[in-house]
């Protein structure tokens, strides 16, 4: 079931000698089977992205390396989350606005529930506002 709401949520680590290999490939891995996956590397200096929410799109936000603050907002109010781990991900549900501060050279990797489609993405805040008023 999707939830109206972000949250924090545990990927499968396995520990070797070798090092660890964490996954998402089981039922409990991730809450949507992922159809798009890409990677944001932040600058030198600090940045913002995001600035925008999704219709329909569900998301995973996990930080690959470094550290990545995400502010999010949704009809119930604003959270703000930090990822340092990729061991742990952000689900960001449909109607979310997100606002991303990455730290400097830190990657942040992207799971999403959809392809591309500028039509999904509400990058207009009044517009957003206007739907998580109704």
């Amino acid at each position: 079931m999707m939830s109206s709401e972000p949250y924090l949520l545990s990927f499968r680590c396995l520990p070797d000698a070798s090092g660890t290999l964490i996954s998402t490939q089981d039922a409990t891995g991730l809450p949507f089977a992922a159809r798009r996956v890409f990677w944001v590397f932040a600058q030198a200096q600090e940045t913002e992205r995001g600035g925008h929410a999704h219709r329909t799109t569900q998301e995973v936000l996990t930080v690959v390396q470094g550290s990545v603050r995400v502010v999010t907002e949704t009809a119930q109010g604003k959270e703000v989350f930090a990822l340092a781990t990729p061991a742990q991900g952000l689900y960001i549900p449909p109607f979310c606005w997100i606002t991303v501060h990455p730290s400097p050279g830190a990657i942040l990797c992207c799971m999403t529930s959809t392809v591309f489609e500028e039509t999904d993405y509400i990058r207009d805040r009044e517009e957003f506002e206007s739907f998580i008023s109704k």
